[in-house]
């Protein structure tokens, strides 16, 4: 059979029922194949981005790989982007990317920039941004690199791998049976020998905690423990935190959640975390977008331990770690678990101080009562909120960048079963749509979710004629702001208000939204004040088809709280610590949040 043949029975043969695509000359093999192969679906799309956005996104929903397939030249470095995305969030992810012929390209030329036509040394470029990045130059060994690709990309920390395939050896005939294949051994992650004293080390630590927070990751998820940490926390009693990648395990209704802390987040997660005499971290790397830029003020009266599958993360110098666990998530869990069960008494009676981080919650609500109380246009928190109460729990809902990624991830409360995520490591403008259509498809086409701004809605709009052709039920919500709000108000606070390129007064328009999805033939409408806004949203879901709502904002409304700098005696910008969020609260409430448990 074909090279081009075998690639896609073998990636069906491994569950892969959908491959992201725009067809090109370069991979014309591949898209020949493509288009016949039984177990896979093509999902053609209108930019090598987007393709391979909308498969970082299929990854996430279905928690395996995804693969985008882009042809040589621009396909491939179009799609770079996307795959920067998936390396930053340890999303599984693979790349097939058409090549010239074998002889045409520059490896076989050095000094040259480029022979073939449209041809470029794309595995140069992403090598960095990769766990594995390969030109196959022998058919013969095409089963070894797609067995090496899809284990390094599932497997450790997961990430993105890309192969790169020349014309010649893609029409190659091969015979499937006589190829080499790859064992996993070449590729085994070390990990700590001692985890079994590690965890004696961290029970011990539990055992005089009295205020203790547990804060979870994507990495939890990754590792399949899910089950494995609520059974903990239940059996300990111990409150949690979510990272950002993992705020949809963060259940609203779940008594011992506490929220999600950081620069853009809840002022009561914040403080539990201030806080807090022990701090364990599993499956997130505590970005500084987590911990702040002095993170080293992180959890300042806490012991911490950091548990992470990647020795990199913990080894780098931000957070002050005391005790640095290189592990998978899941089998970390489990022992803890364990060795908490075999204590002959309770590890821990913590009821006063989860009570008191609850008290937090309710003191410090994101969404605020007058929120709902405007009139001329509609308070994002606000929207997101009543989109909470009328989503279901196997709901999907997938954000852009800005105040579409923050507020959302800030208000939305979330219910057992749902999924709400966005590309946080990179954060690419464009990213809502694309990642919409690969979730929509990883759930057989079922509703699907996007808030997107009117900016990044802009860098991918293309894709609403791919809505448009499978006719997806996705609702889309644009958060018409005027421009780049974000960009806007760090303008405006730190330099004296003079903008540049961030609005219709600063050089960036945008056009009718509604006359856009009109033209796709999708069904629109734009709302302009929070009257009978739940019937509307209602509506929206219980309709069939996909819908574009206009969610017009006030251009100015505040982000809030998030984490600002302030200017010191000398005039320095210095940045806040995380409880200390904008808006700034009473110095001496700060204080006395900060010392209520005190030993006085």
């Amino acid at each position: 059979m074909r090279v081009a043949d075998y690639i896609f029975e073998f990636l069906g043969s491994r569950g892969v029922e959908h491959v992201f695509t725009v067809s090109g000359g370069g991979a014309i093999f591949l898209c020949d194949a493509l288009g016949q192969a039984p177990k896979i679906q093509y999902v053609a799309c209108h930019h090598e981005q987007a393709a391979s956005m909308a498969s970082e996104a299929y990854a996430r929903t279905r928690n395996a790989l995804g693969v985008a397939l882009v042809t040589s030249g621009p396909g491939g470095t179009n799609a770079i982007t996307g795959t920067a995305g998936c390396w930053l969030d340890h999303v599984p992810q693979l790349t097939l990317s058409g090549q010239v012929f074998l002889n045409q390209t520059i490896g076989k030329h050095p000094g040259l920039r480029t022979l073939g036509v449209q041809e470029i040394n794309i595995i140069d470029m992403v090598r960095p941004i990769t766990k594995y990045a390969v030109m196959v130059e022998d058919p013969q060994e095409i089963r070894y690199h797609l067995e090496k690709a899809v284990y390094l990309a599932s497997h450790g920390r997961p990430g993105p791998t890309w192969i790169d395939v020349p014309a010649n050896i893609l029409s190659a005939d091969i015979d499937p049976v006589s190829l080499r294949g790859f064992h996993p051994q070449e590729a085994a992650v070390l990990q700590d020998d001692g985890l079994d004293a590690q965890v004696e080390q961290v029970v011990h630590m539990l055992k005089s905690a009295k205020r203790p927070l547990l804060h979870i990751g994507q990495g939890v998820r990754i590792a399949g423990a899910i089950e494995t940490f609520f059974n903990l926390i239940g059996q300990a009693g111990i409150p949690y935190v979510t990272a950002r990648n993992a705020n949809d395990l963060g259940y609203d209704d779940h008594p011992l959640y506490v929220g999600h802390p950081g620069t853009f987040a809840q002022r009561g997660a914040n403080f539990a975390v201030q806080t807090a005499d022990f701090y364990l971290a599993v499956g997130t790397r505590l970005a500084l977008a987590q911990t702040g830029y002095n993170a080293k003020d992180y959890a300042r009266q806490a012991r911490i331990v950091m548990v992470d599958i990647d020795a990199a993360e913990l080894n780098k110098d931000t957070v002050r770690i005391d005790l640095k666990i290189q592990a998978d998530a899941q089998l970390f869990l489990q022992k803890l678990t364990q060795r908490l069960l075999a204590q002959a008494m309770p590890i821990g009676n913590w009821q006063a101080w989860v009570a008191q981080c609850q008290k937090w919650r309710q003191r410090y609500p994101v969404v605020l009562p007058e929120y709902a109380e405007q009139t001329r246009y509609i308070n994002s928190y606000h929207f997101i909120d009543v989109l909470a109460q009328v989503l279901m729990p196997d709901d999907v809902v997938v954000t852009d960048m800005g105040f579409a990624f923050q507020n959302t991830h800030q208000a939305f409360r979330v219910k057992a079963g749902q999924r709400v995520f966005t590309n946080c490591g990179l954060a690419s403008m464009g990213w809502g749509l694309p990642a919409a259509l690969g979730a929509c498809f990883a759930r057989a086409q079922k509703r699907t979710v996007c808030i997107a701004g009117d900016g990044g809605f802009m860098m991918n709009l293309q894709e609403l004629a791919t809505v448009m052709h499978h006719q997806l039920p996705i609702k889309l919500f644009i958060l018409n702001n005027d421009g780049y709000l974000t960009i806007k108000q760090t303008q405006q606070s730190g330099f004296e208000g003079r903008l540049m390129g961030c609005g219709s007064n600063s050089g960036l328009s945008f056009p009718d939204f509604m006359a856009i999805a009109q033209a796709h033939r999708i069904r629109s409408l734009r709302l302009n004040s929070p009257e009978n806004l739940r019937q509307h949203l209602e509506d929206i879901m219980a309709y069939e088809g996909p819908v574009v709502c206009e969610i017009m904002m006030d251009p100015d409304q505040l982000q809030a709280p998030k984490a600002v700098s302030r200017k010191n005696a000398a005039g320095l910008a210095q940045q806040t610590p995380i409880e200390d969020s904008y808006p700034f609260l009473d110095p001496q409430e700060v204080s006395n949040n900060l010392r209520m448990f005190d030993e006085t």
